[in-house]
């Protein structure tokens, strides 16, 4: 059988009444806006609007931050953060194979786009949620209009700031080494500055105005770059990792993704999906995104041929690789359509039926866990760990460590 689109919804019916439901949610709407249909609380951006705001967001392969006044650049504006493979520690013995953990580093402001309008009466507010994006606003204070606004979408090339007639600023708590405005501008309307940080990190600025007006930057002192008039448009910020990205960053500037929809289909084993994205800005250019590495294993001809040699690192999902194309395809041709409730594996499919030594070997590890005592183990000193153990005790599971 094949499927016009896998993804399409059953039914949009209400749930049969035995199943009851209520209006409310622990969770309040902090700062949501303009949206009241029932919301995921699970969205790489939740934390924009759970505790105070100021938690980060991993788009992969950058982290964005309400700096809200904090960290070492002090700024109200939106931070971006990168980390490199060399930055994550591993313990609690580094030199072990394989190490029991590893962490990167939190809290690095690299580049904060921020506007000088911006200060203690400044908040964050957060319309258009979607499965896959989210529109992000910093208002000078409550009740006005945003002074900027970021729209997010997991794998942005570009980090991008909506400026609404508000006075652009760039801070950093890694600090600036120097700022270039490029003789040549990448296209028409578009201004484009390379900045240098004092870890030195490379940086591209792009500045596309929509009421004519262009922009100006210079530095001020180590840690901000300040404009000269309010500005109209987009800024946009990304890191270079090697020679040959920031051909590939100017060709993408001045567009940049607001979401992307799904669909896929499926015949037998075979199946494909497409990640189509919308996008901003201008319309006449083609989208620079990040794809991680099961996306980039799977692509379709045509998506392969948009790959480029531009890569950066995430924090926990590998390395992630650039793509110039308003739409992804990835194509899975060998897809486990037999799995059934039966122990099943790739080259015997499934297995109906279990020597007397197996079945013994399963009694014996279920006995085994029965006799835990699994709210020690869920009263444990990782809220991660107790966590899973919470879960999987009220659906009769144990959880395994490292997996």
């Amino acid at each position: 059988m094949s499927s016009e689109n896998i993804f399409t919804l059953l039914s949009k019916d209400a749930p049969p009444s035995v199943i009851a439901s209520r209006p409310d949610h622990p969770v309040k709407r902090l700062g949501i806006t303009e949206q009241k249909a029932p919301l995921s609380t699970n969205k790489f951006y939740a934390n924009f609007f759970l505790g105070g705001q100021n938690q980060p967001s991993w788009t992969h392969p950058y982290s964005v931050q309400w700096s809200k006044g904090g960290g070492s650049s002090k700024s109200w504006g939106l931070a971006v953060s990168h980390i490199e493979a060399n930055q994550q520690v591993f313990g609690p013995d580094p030199k072990a194979s394989p190490a029991e953990y590893f962490i990167n580093p939190s809290g690095i402001q690299h580049v904060v786009l921020s506007a000088s309008e911006l200060g203690t009466s400044t908040v964050l507010t957060t319309d258009n949620l979607t499965a896959s994006s989210v529109n992000v606003n910093i208002l000078a204070s409550a009740g006005n209009k945003p002074a900027i606004s970021f729209p997010l979408v997991q794998g942005m090339g570009f980090i991008t700031g909506i400026y609404n007639d508000s006075t652009p600023i760039l801070q950093s708590g890694v600090f600036f080494r120097s700022i270039t405005q490029a003789k040549t501008a990448p296209k028409e309307g578009v201004t484009k500055y390379n900045i240098v940080l004092e870890d030195s990190s490379k940086w591209l600025v792009y500045a596309h105005s929509t009421s004519g007006q262009g922009l100006e930057l210079s530095i001020a002192d180590h840690s901000l770059i300040k404009a000269t008039s309010k500005f109209q448009g987009t800024l946009q910020i990304a890191k270079i990792p090697s020679d040959g990205a920031e051909a590939v960053y100017d060709a993408a500037s001045g567009a940049y993704a607001t979401g992307w929809a799904l669909s896929g289909t499926a015949k037998g084993p075979a199946g494909a999906y497409t990640m189509a994205f919308s996008k901003g800005g201008l319309k006449d250019a083609t989208l620079v995104m990040f794809a991680l590495p099961h996306l980039v294993e799977s692509f379709s001809s045509t998506t392969k041929a948009a790959v480029k040699d531009v890569k950066l690192q995430t924090t926990t999902k590998g390395v992630a690789t650039a793509v110039v194309a308003d739409s992804w395809t990835m194509e899975e041709p060998e897809m486990p359509v037999g799995m059934g409730f039966a122990p099943w594996s790739p080259s015997l499919g499934n297995i109906a039926t279990l020597s007397p030594a197996a079945i013994s070997t399963v009694q014996s590890a279920a006995a085994k866990d029965l006799k835990q005592d699994m709210s020690a183990q869920s009263n444990g000193d990782s809220f991660y760990f107790s966590g899973k153990v919470c879960r999987c005790k009220s659906i009769g599971f144990r959880p395994i460590a490292n997996t």
